[in-house]
């Protein structure tokens, strides 16, 4: 592949598609919840979708799923890597198929009549899985949510399908009154983020909104190349491309990083330091990551269908817990 080619004219995404959802809930009791709320709703997806879906015992799946093509908790969280897959070999799961986005507010008392969002992103084949998704995250409001111990139950108000961009209308696809979901709403394919998308010359300044966790040689990097961010936007995109979607992205991947080489950069970043309790091993997980603006200079149009599609995929480590979110600006 030519480097000064548009790589939308090199990609092969004819299968790749991916959702957006909105889940609104309003507070029904008054509830707590943390500052960052990623492993608020990671856990508790995790949690109740797993109770909902398991088609085991729990003694049977506690080290292994037993049923893991069938089984829609194994789809979304421990999606196995087939034996004759090209990449990913010896590596248990692929990457999973969903990313959340939580509120990004600092809010922690919530109050009865209250209410919050959170958004859902479902890639390929996981779209499918869209009716017991609907159902889990009703169930999470009804289970109560927020802090342990100052937990509170939410009706969940209504789940919209939404666009690329914020052009168009978001279409509501389940409402509290009729409780039925009316389909799949918007699927979305990488003409849908170009079109409209900013236009860009030389410079481009990407805003990391949450925690971005990358790591090179076991080590977790402090800043950001463009090679650095090329280099894994492509493993994520062609992994979830090929795992999720069926189908390999068919690009020179060794020719788009040499030219990537080329960009410079200039960053204003800080290293965030997390940690989240993990429920099954009942123990602290420490995460963190990096936020603020890195600036880019340079031939950079080879490079923009990945950058555009980045703003909905995210990058990094730790994407089910909303990781690795940024936006153009």
């Amino acid at each position: 592949m030519s480097a000064q080619k548009p790589l939308s004219n090199a990609l092969r995404m004819t299968n790749f598609q991916f959702a957006r959802y909105r889940f609104t809930y309003t507070v029904q009791e008054p509830l707590r919840m943390p500052p960052d709320k990623g492993n608020i709703f990671r856990s508790r997806l995790g949690y109740t979708l797993r109770d909902i879906t398991c088609l085991g015992h729990e003694n049977e799946c506690a080290k292994q799923c037993q049923h893991p093509e069938r089984c829609v908790y194994s789809q979304c969280f421990e999606t196995p890597v087939p034996e004759n897959a090209p990449f990913l070999r010896g590596q248990p799961f692929a990457p999973h198929p969903f990313i959340l986005e939580p509120p990004l507010t600092g809010k922690q008392n919530y109050a009865p009549g209250d209410t919050f969002a959170c958004t859902l992103i479902l890639i390929g084949s996981a779209i499918n899985l869209l009716p017991w998704l609907a159902f889990t995250f009703n169930e999470i409001g009804k289970r109560r949510i927020g802090l342990r111990g100052q937990r509170g139950k939410c009706e969940l108000n209504t789940i919209e399908s939404l666009p690329a961009r914020g052009t168009e209308p978001p279409e509501t696809i389940y409402t509290s009154q009729t409780e039925r979901l009316m389909g799949a709403g918007r699927l979305l394919r990488l003409d849908d983020v170009l079109r409209g998308a900013p236009h860009v010359t030389d410079t481009l300044t990407l805003d990391f909104r949450t925690p971005t966790s990358l790591k090179v040689e076991g080590r977790w990097m402090r800043d950001v190349t463009f090679e650095l961010l090329i280099r894994n936007l492509l493993r994520r995109i062609r992994f979830l491309s090929y795992f999720h979607c069926g189908e390999d992205l068919g690009v020179d991947a060794h020719a788009l990083l040499k030219a990537a080489r080329a960009v410079t950069h200039t960053s204003h970043l800080q290293w965030m330091r997390k940690e989240r309790r993990s429920f099954r091993t009942k123990s602290v997980v420490p995460m963190g990551g990096f936020v603020g603006k890195v600036r880019f200079a340079g031939e950079l149009s080879p490079f923009l269908p990945l950058i555009f599609l980045g703003e909905y995929l995210h990058i990094g480590h730790h994407t089910a817990f909303g990781f690795g979110q940024y936006r153009i600006c």
